[in-house]
This record gives C-alpha cells, structure tokens and sequence, in this order.
C-alpha cells in the first residue's frame, strides 16, 4: 500500500537501517510506490513526448469528489460519495469513476496543486499559461498575456500542412471576456490557436445537437473548386506584388490555403470517419466527442490540443453548456452528467492511445483552474465554491511515471502539507516532457526576452 515519510528515523545521530531502507524506496513526491505486476511496470519510460492533450476542466474539478477524497471527514466536507480501489494497491478515487480506476497505473496524480487566485479569469489564464497575472480582476486578453502552452509548442513546431495547436469545443472566456492567456500573447495572433468551435459565449450557448462540424472556412462552397481557389490566389498575389503589408501576411495566407485545400485536413476534423464503436466508447456526448476529436488531431500531427471537457445536461439552472462551476446542484450534477462523462470520455482517450501506440509518444495533463471548497455550501442541491489553495492535476503518457501520487493534503484536502506545486511548476514539467528546456528564451513582437517557465519541473514524475 502506500506510504507517506512523514519524518526521519534516527538512531544515535545516525540514519537507521531500516529508515535508510524505507527512504530508498520512497520517491523524490513522498509517496512509496506500490508494487505493480511486470507488465505494468517493467517498461522504461520515454525520454520525451512529442505532443500534448491537455484535457482542461473548465471551472475547476472538486479534489474532494474526485482524486484526493477525505473518508474520515465530517460529512459537510466529505460529500456522499465513497472511495474504490484502482489499478494500483492503495491508490483510491472517487466511486463515480470505476473506467478511469482500472487505469490509475498509468497516471501520476498532483494533489498538492496550489496558488493565489480565486476569479476564473485570472486562475484560468494562469493555468493555461504557468504565468500568474498577478491579481483576481476580471481581466480581458492583452497583447501583453503570456502564451499558453499551445501557443509555445506552435511557436517551437516546424512548419507543417494542419495547425500545431487545436482548441475545442469552445472559446475560453468568464464574465463576458475571453480568458487572457489562452493564445498567442506576446507571441503574436499567429500562434493563437485553431479553434474548432461550436459557441463563443456561454450565454448563446446553442443545445448540444451530438456532432462537432468541421470548421467553418474549411468547406468549399458548391461552385469553388479546388482549381478556382488556387486560380484565384494567383491572381490576387499578382495585384499586391510590391504591397509591404500583404506580403507579411502571405505565409500565414500560404498555409490557410494549405489547411482548406489539404484532404488530410478535412478528414482528420471529420468525426463521421470513426466507427461507430469507437464514437460509442467515448460517449456519445460533448465530452465525449471532444475527446475523440483531441485524439484524432494528435493522430493527424497536431502537436498540441487544449480540449475544454464540458458537458450539456439537458436542463440545468445555468445554460446548455455545463463547465465544472458547481456553485450549486453540485452533486446532481456530478451524478448526472459530469463526472460519468469524464469517466468514461477520459478512459476512453487513455486506452484508445494505448490501443494505437500513442500513448507512450503522447503527454496528457487534466485539470481545472482551481479546485473547490472543502466544506459543501448551503446553496439549493449543496455547491462547492472556488478553492485554489489545494487541488488536484493528472499526468499520462511520455515520461510520465503511472502509478504514483504527488503531494499530499490535510484532513479536509484544504491546504497542502507536503511538496507543493504550483502552476509554474506545473508549466515546466509540461515543457521537461515534450522535451523543450524549462528555462527555453523566447521573443516577443518587439524583439524583447522571454523564458517560457518561471517554475521548476516536478521531477518526481519522471521514470
């Protein structure tokens, strides 16, 4: 089972034998790995991954119902749901989630994420970018925003027919603005990602109709074909010879027409081509659909995907596009829709990825902006309101060490006690795994230095 170091064993000064036996086998996290049958843990890790998923739950996943839960708590804080056992001895989550349990071996849990913030904005845009803005305003993108994740990857990526970074379903965005840090930044529009989206605001949300359409822009109309198109690129590079301003836009045009005229373009967005089992396996829900679509687009050479998990129950007292911001109905709506959801789209991705090799190639992070307060509130249905000071991230594939717990909380999984990470941290680890230096200098349109992380890699993580 697992183990927590809690505090050295001396004996006359001197480290014992036992202690110096019990501390070989404990992990730079804390945690003592447990023992894993051969086929689960006798394969070495790679050294990188070439492409990322990062499976974002938009407003912020409660650790206590999900991966850090609290048995022994009082009963306002620990909610109804049990704990079950997974795929590795001791390591136990939330009963809502028996499909991802049975592949927990293949996971690193974070349990002790931590910051400052506590607005969705500001706690997203850090997040999504591992750089804090500093305060809880509600704030809209900048020129200045650091970039996300994505949008550095993009940046670093060779030149290639699909885009480097893909987001679906939506725009990121809280209280009528979109969420700062999730494109380019400083880096520039061009690195902001392609977005493969169904609604822009939450409130115009239409009803879930069960498809993801290729992107608007990608079809050609009836009467243009493929032949017209390039004619007419011709024509129009002909009339702006000598135009300064057009021309620092052609590469971006250039690989525009690639993406419209390429057949491997359309038919990596094109769900239809799945099979049925397949679409079935990951459910035939938003969620579920969006995570396909994420595996596709790493399967077609999108280096990266920010894929936003949200659900649409089909009457909720907030709006036809669900996100993780259970202020109230919290448990109805984990019992409904978010978490069976979760469990069934995201043991689909992890076994689908494995199914196909692509896992061991593949980085992928999940988790919110923030976690959600220890104690249940008194809102209709009970709620849980924003908590950032301890919550919970996952880990899988490339490097990724499965099987292990990182950091550790209190009794009521509101503080962290043990090796905090922050998103700065996090943001490195992101980096060490798709093997691009932490401390990597990037420029800003103005020619001025940036480093990508502030933070440290958890290395704990790595085989």
């Amino acid at each position: 089972m697992l183990e927590w170091l809690s505090k050295p064993f001396l004996h006359r000064g001197r480290w014992s034998r036992r202690a110096l036996l019990r501390a070989g086998a404990v992990g730079v996290g804390g945690l003592m790995l447990p023992r894993l049958p051969a086929s689960q843990s006798a394969a070495p890790r790679r050294r990188c991954a070439s492409r990322c998923i990062f499976v974002f739950l938009n407003g912020g996943q409660s650790q206590l119902d999900t991966f850090d839960m609290k048995p022994l708590a009082p009963s306002g804080v620990r909610g109804p749901y049990r704990s079950i056992a997974t795929s590795v001895p001791g390591l136990s989550i939330c009963e809502k989630l028996p499909r991802l349990a049975q592949w927990m071996h293949k996971v690193a849990v974070i349990r002790s994420m931590t910051h400052n913030l506590s607005a969705h904005n500001s706690s997203a845009a850090y997040a999504l970018s591992g750089r804090s803005p500093g305060s809880d305003a509600a704030i809209a993108p900048t020129a200045t925003d650091h970039p996300t994740f994505g949008s550095v990857v993009a940046r670093l990526s060779p030149p290639q027919t699909l885009p480097p970074f893909v987001l679906t379903p939506t725009y990121l965005f809280d209280m009528g603005f979109p969420t700062p840090s999730a494109g380019g930044g400083w880096l520039g529009r061009s690195f902001d990602p392609f977005p493969v989206v169904r609604n822009q605001m939450m409130s115009a949300s239409p009803v879930w109709t069960g498809e993801l359409p290729v992107p608007s822009g990608m079809n050609l109309t009836a009467d243009m074909t493929s032949l017209r198109v390039r004619h007419r690129e011709a024509l129009r590079c002909r009339l702006s010879a000598g135009n300064a301003a057009e021309a620092a836009h052609d590469e971006h045009r250039r690989r525009a027409m690639e993406l419209i005229l390429s057949p491997e373009a359309q038919s990596a967005f094109d769900l239809s081509r799945e099979p049925a089992s397949v679409r079935d396996r990951y459910g035939r829900f938003e969620m579920g659909q969006v995570l396909l679509l994420a595996r596709r687009m790493i399967e077609a050479g999108v280096r990266f995907v920010t894929a936003n998990a949200v659900s649409n129950p089909p009457s909720t007292r907030l709006s036809a596009f669900q996100i993780w911001d259970t202020h109230f109905d919290h448990f109805r709506l984990y019992d409904s829709h978010l978490l069976p959801e979760f469990d069934q789209a995201l043991s689909a991705l992890l076994g689908d990825l494995a199914d196909r090799g692509l896992l061991d190639d593949t980085l992928v992070l999940v988790m919110g902006e923030f976690g959600r307060t220890p104690r249940i509130n008194n809102a209709d249905g009970g709620g849980r309101d924003h908590w950032s000071r301890a919550y919970s991230a996952l880990l899988a594939g490339g490097p990724i060490r499965g099987g292990i717990i990182h950091g550790r909380t209190d009794a009521v999984a509101g503080e962290v006690r043990d090796f905090p990470v922050r998103p700065d941290d996090l943001a490195a680890t992101l980096y060490k795994s798709l093997g691009i230096p932490h401390d990597t200098m990037l420029h800003d349109l103005r020619q001025r230095p940036h480093r990508i992380a502030e933070g440290e890699p958890v290395r704990a993580l790595f085989g």
